[in-house]
């Protein structure tokens, strides 16, 4: 054959995030408090960017490119205390990644929960979200599993703690063993533990010592904040002829103002360089600006669609929400379901009956017999069936069955018990167990 050199088209798909976009991507998925720290930032660099204070809505223009005046903001001195998610963007910044591999831990940042864990399917989100192979997802993950505290970035109790002990060079076979069993552990069952982990009871005795020592919340380290009420970003009111309005709660949103007669004072002075540097604060400044309208009317979008798939909870008509997916509201809005996720986060509402993060109003589907539940409404009645409970009268999984039954609410012995352990409510033998010892203890007290 002889060797040709030829043109060739063909196509390929690859992750293009600019600045500018990867920058609304965390604007949307900002608290309120967290956006007004970042637009502060971005007001700090760019000469034609004001603050506005919450009220009339004038403030004396900012002068620094010329060094007239600069108007002084009395919150700038106050120390904001470093975020969860602030330490991990520290602690990332000084690994060794890709830019593909920075957008993904930036995504898996903004998926983590106060205790500092992903959720089960965080990577599947990662994919659907950025549009790359899980396999990348994976590979970014492990990398940013090694920062510090350990623990942080691990899909369940397990994996955290694993995380930790693999830090101190303590995760051996046989505490793999237990972590794998810790339903067992949470009895303290070591006759058994032995027996799966295959080694002495005094070995797992010993792993039992060094998982005390382990935090399983290392995320909450950076919950320092007293506890506050929280402060919502959309407000849902009552309409007086039926129905509900939805706006924004505008009081706790920065404003934005973008002096354009100092920028033409600048450009006008014939030099270049200033002229070029001006235009392109210029840009940015129109850029944050049409992101913060488009954050605030997306927010509006996906809680005017929660409301209207949780109508009735809203009216008062139903105890529970409703099962309802990202998906379902992303069709509604015509919006892409990661974009959905990114409003969601860190976002609550006030409505009538309370206020309550937008989270709350997503709940997985259950098949219940006539029709689906909501896995929340499920655990709240196999709760209300426990604490109903009396010293006499301790219900196994087959009667809780049979209570819901009676309910209307028809579903498997093995999700009781899956809702069960996930509430961390014991055994029906265990509590009997607690009634007898509790019965005990009150009777020795009278005497």
């Amino acid at each position: 054959m002889t060797p040709s050199i030829r043109l060739v088209q063909s196509q390929r798909q690859t992750l293009a995030m600019t600045p500018q976009l990867m920058q609304a991507i965390k604007l949307l998925q900002m608290s309120n408090l967290e956006l007004e720290t970042a637009v502060r930032e971005e007001v700090d660099q760019n000469p034609f960017l004001t603050l506005s204070p919450r009220g009339d809505g004038r403030v004396a223009p900012k002068r620094d490119v010329s060094g007239s005046s600069v108007s002084l903001d009395p919150f700038a001195a106050v120390p904001v205390r470093e975020t969860l998610a602030d330490h991990c963007r520290r602690e990332v910044a000084g690994l060794k990644l890709t830019t593909r591999e920075r957008a993904i831990a930036d995504f898996l940042i903004g998926s983590l929960d106060p205790d500092g864990r992903l959720a089960a399917d965080a990577i599947d989100d990662t994919v659907v979200g950025l549009g790359v192979a899980p396999a990348e997802v994976r590979e970014t993950l492990k990398k940013v599993q090694a920062i510090e505290p350990a623990g942080l970035f691990a899909r369940d109790l397990a994996e955290c703690l694993a995380l930790q002990l693999a830090a101190r060079g303590e995760l051996d076979p046989v505490a793999k063993r237990v972590l794998d069993n810790l339903a067992l552990v949470a009895k303290r069952d070591v006759r058994r533990l032995a027996d799966v982990a295959e080694t002495t009871e005094t070995a797992v005795v010993e792993v039992l010592t060094r998982l005390r020592g382990l935090d399983p919340r290392p995320g909450l380290v950076f919950d320092t904040t007293p506890l506050v009420a929280i402060e919502p970003d959309v407000i849902v009111r009552r309409r007086a002829e039926g129905g509900f309005i939805v706006s924004l709660d505008t009081q706790r949103l920065p404003r934005v103002l973008v002096d354009a007669d100092y920028h033409a004072e600048v450009t006008a002075m014939g030099n270049a360089a200033a002229a070029s540097f001006a235009n392109q604060c210029m840009r940015s400044a129109h850029w944050l600006t049409r992101s913060l309208d488009q954050r605030a009317r997306t927010i509006v979008k996906v809680a005017s669609a929660i409301v209207a798939r949780q109508r009735a909870f809203f009216e008062g008509e139903a105890q529970h929400v409703s099962p309802l997916t990202l998906r379902e509201v992303a069709q509604d809005i015509g919006m892409h379901e990661s974009t959905v996720s990114r409003v969601v986060s860190n976002k609550a509402l006030s409505s009538p009956r309370g206020v309550y993060p937008f989270r709350t109003f997503f709940a997985v589907a259950i098949d219940a017999g006539d029709g689906s539940i909501s896995a929340e409404a499920v655990r709240a009645q196999i709760r209300r069936i426990v604490d109903n409970e009396t010293a006499t009268h301790v219900r196994s999984d087959d009667e809780i069955v049979q209570t819901l039954k009676n309910s209307g609410i028809v579903i498997a012995r093995r999700t009781v018990a899956k809702y069960r352990e996930a509430m961390n409510i014991p055994s029906s033998v265990e509590r009997r167990r607690m009634a007898r010892h509790d019965a005990f203890n009150a009777t020795g007290s009278r005497r």
